[in-house]
């Protein structure tokens, strides 16, 4: 500063040494007049610069703000933006479409917690909100599907709500943990197959095991007496292993059928005539409980297209579950109902009948419903698997209607032509 101050003075001072004013006056009126400009330039310049710096300052945030919208758009993902105070800001078009079809969609401002409420009304979006910010998704059921609802926390304070469609999931969930319950009922019917029929080989080995030995042994002598006792133990021995035949058949057939090596030979059919030779079959079985076998019923036309060997299977195993679980004093009867195109057979019983319990699981292999009552009887709780499977093969239906203690109605249906087929329906 002082080298301008010298220089205007030089400027100024005439040849005698002497100041002029006004030149120095005129000249100092210049230099301020030019510090004034700059200094105008200067904050023109300053202030063009500020605003340059606000317009770029401000199209980037316009770009970043466009950016995420586009990206929340792509999301296939329902989305929702929250302020720190946890008010709806924005969602995406996935979040809109969510929404439409339910109710209104969620209004800027709103406080997510009630729009999370009047999304889902069985959940408490309170607690909802609270597991999510301690970072534990809420499983959430809207307009039929699940969903996993997640928040993420932003830098600024504010959230983002995330909904992920896990329907497939739990769709997978649900089928894996109806296939593991199916293992392990079937698991606990194996096992308890494999201890009934245990028990039922026993018996009747014990039996001839026993009785063929007393015979062999001559245990009580070799006279007439004792000969006549031996014939009863050889008896005995026909009628043991007789069971174990039937035991044995019953594996075999139901094997046969869940592996599709079940033949079944179609012909004309008379239902009648099947259902008159299976009541005199199981009659001594009715003679020896003194449960009375009432005659058939029957209406219509009972010539049918089917497998005689097997239909009979079928009257048989049902007309004998029907005696054995029919006190003394009971009764047992077949219907038979014709139509046009099917015909169906029912055989009623007086018995203990079936708790609702075990209703729905009577037709399945090895089932032997209580077994508390099933250990009083014999039996391995395949007849009705049998049953189930050569109905099947019949392209027929079968099913039961029981009470406890009032007795039970076994119905099958079958087409009265020749619609059956050898095929697996395990």
């Amino acid at each position: 500063m002082h080298k301008l101050v010298a220089h205007q003075l030089r400027s100024a001072t005439r040849p005698d040494g002497s100041i002029d004013a006004e030149a120095l006056t005129a000249l100092m009126k210049r230099t301020y007049q030019e510090f004034d400009r700059e200094r105008r330039l200067t904050d023109r310049a300053a202030m063009l610069m500020e605003e340059e710096l606000q317009e770029a300052n401000a199209q980037v945030k316009r770009l970043a703000e466009q950016r995420l919208a586009d990206t929340l758009e792509s999301m296939p993902s329902p989305i929702a933006i929250l302020t720190a105070s946890h008010r709806i800001q924005s969602v995406n078009s996935a979040m809109t479409a969510l929404c439409a079809s339910i109710l209104r969609p969620p209004a800027p401002g709103e406080y997510f917690t009630e729009f999370l409420g009047s999304l889902v009304p069985d959940a408490d979006a309170v607690k909802c909100m609270s597991d999510m910010q301690r970072g534990a998704p809420a499983e959430l059921a809207i307009g039929g599907r699940w969903y996993l609802a997640a928040l993420n926390r932003f830098t600024d304070g504010g959230f983002a709500v995330t909904f992920s469609d896990v329907t497939v999931l739990k769709e997978r969930e649900t089928v894996l943990a109806l296939a593991k319950d199916a293992a392990e009922s079937a698991n606990r019917l194996k096992s308890q197959f494999l201890a009934t029929m245990s028990h039922e080989l026993r018996t009747p080995l014990n039996a001839i095991l026993g009785f063929s030995e007393m015979i062999w042994s001559h245990v009580l002598g070799d006279n007439q007496d004792a000969w006549v006792r031996y014939a009863d133990y050889a008896k005995a021995i026909h009628s043991s292993g007789d069971h174990l035949r039937l035991l044995i058949s019953e594996v075999l057939d139901l094997s046969k059928i869940d592996s599709g090596a079940y033949r079944l030979t179609i012909e004309p059919c008379d239902m009648a005539g099947l259902v008159a030779d299976s009541l005199m079959l199981v009659r001594p079985q009715a003679e020896r409980g003194q449960v009375k076998l009432l005659p058939l019923r029957l209406e219509g036309d009972p010539v049918i297209e089917g497998d005689s060997r097997a239909l009979k299977q079928v009257l048989i195993n049902l007309l004998s579950n029907a005696v054995k679980f029919t006190p003394r004093g009971g009764e047992v009867e077949v219907l038979c109902r014709t139509s046009q195109d099917e015909i169906e057979v029912c055989v009623r019983d007086t018995g203990i009948g079936i708790a609702d319990e075990h209703k729905k699981n009577v037709f399945e292999p090895f089932h032997q419903g209580d077994a508390r009552i099933a250990r009083r009887f014999e039996g391995t709780g395949l007849g009705l698997a049998i049953v189930r499977g050569i109905v099947l093969m019949h392209s027929g239906k079968v099913w039961l209607e029981s009470e406890t203690d009032a007795g039970t109605q076994v119905f099958f249906r079958l087409p009265r032509g020749a619609r059956a087929q050898a095929r697996s329906v395990a």
